[in-house]
């Protein structure tokens, strides 16, 4: 004799709910807390529930929606790497969207959300903000490294950022640099100011003078530290070192100093921020801030599938600890006196 097959209201019982509560999840209607939509697709699961009538809903995992500009750049590849990895240990889908965003007053908002979807991570990099991000009430967001104020109750995910640039710039102040530029990323951009208050921060500490000449802010990409390092490196006195508020921006102003006939680090130090793979590939590999960004990208998916579950976060702003990845592109100033 076959098994009998669970019925609505026996998957109702077992997820807490009522019959009808069960069949708007299945129906796809969006007015069910994220909480009880999660409970509910467990008990449909873990019972094996496949009524003809709703067995392509039944089937589907619940699914996680990540956001990101693009994934032109390593930094947003690797960060969606911990995202997809998660969801595959958690259980859940991850449906990624470049550049579309839900936004608000837009009618097709709930259409651009997938059946099942329990939360929202947005990667902000390449982003100036998410205020066009309107998520409907019961969905989780978790922002990764935020590039503005969020809202109080979205959750955000960033590292260390003023600590990580103090660092940067301090391990050239003992290498014996006394002129070290910036280059930073968007002045708007709350990881990129940090940044530059940590650089800020350890010049001060070591008795060095602040000097806004040879600071310049613009966008996180290599064209960018190109052109913002050829105009420091024209300067008399010229920096004998550059701080970077990312690794894009500090491998644009190696190639910006090797067209300049400079050597790096002979001639000009070069300190990058995130840790992405090419800091690595580079010529001369790239000393530079590492950011845990694997682990970012898989923290997000698990604060998003605790809070479908009901469990709040130990903390809703998350920041992870940086490291100092020593490599080739720094060195002591070829001649110390005056640097």
């Amino acid at each position: 004799m076959g098994r009998t097959l669970p019925t609505q209201t026996e998957v109702a019982a077992r997820a807490g709910v009522s019959a009808a509560t069960v069949s708007k999840v299945l129906n796809g209607h969006k007015d069910v807390a994220a909480a009880t939509r999660a409970r509910v697709y467990q008990a449909i699961e873990s019972m094996g529930y496949r009524s003809p009538s709703a067995r392509a809903h039944a089937a589907q995992l619940p699914q996680v929606l990540a956001f990101a500009d693009g994934i032109a750049t390593a930094y947003t590849a690797t960060l969606l790497d911990g995202v997809i990895s998660a969801g595959q240990s958690l259980g859940v889908d991850i449906v990624v969207r470049f550049g579309a965003r839900p936004a608000a007053g837009d009618p097709a908002t709930s259409r651009t959300l997938p059946l099942g979807c329990i939360g929202i991570v947005a990667i902000t990099y390449g982003m100036r903000s998410v205020d066009g991000l309107e998520a409907p009430a019961n969905l989780p967001v978790v922002v990764i490294d935020p590039s503005t104020t969020q809202p109080e109750h979205w959750m955000t995910i960033a590292s260390t950022n003023w600590a990580g640039a103090k660092a940067a710039t301090e391990h050239l102040i003992d290498l014996g640099h006394r002129r070290i530029g910036w280059l930073g990323g968007p002045t708007e951009s709350v990881a990129s100011s940090d940044r530059l208050h940590g650089y800020r921060a350890a010049l001060q500490s070591a008795g060095l003078p602040l000097d806004e000449e040879i600071e310049v802010n613009g966008d996180f990409s290599v064209d960018f530290g190109r052109t913002a390092a050829r105009s420091l490196l024209s300067r008399e006195p010229r920096p004998s070192a550059l701080v970077a508020a990312n690794d894009e921006i500090a491998i644009g102003a190696i190639e910006a100093a090797r067209s300049m006939g400079l050597g790096i680090p002979d001639d000009v130090s070069v300190v990058g921020y995130d840790g992405i793979p090419q800091a690595s590939w580079s010529t001369p590999r790239l000393t530079t801030v590492q950011q845990p960004l694997t682990d970012m990208g898989r923290m997000a998916v698990r604060m998003i599938v605790d809070s479908a579950r009901g469990v709040p976060p130990e903390s809703r702003n998350i920041q992870l600890v940086t490291r100092l990845l020593q490599q080739e592109s720094t060195s002591a100033p070829r001649v110390t006196a005056g640097a």
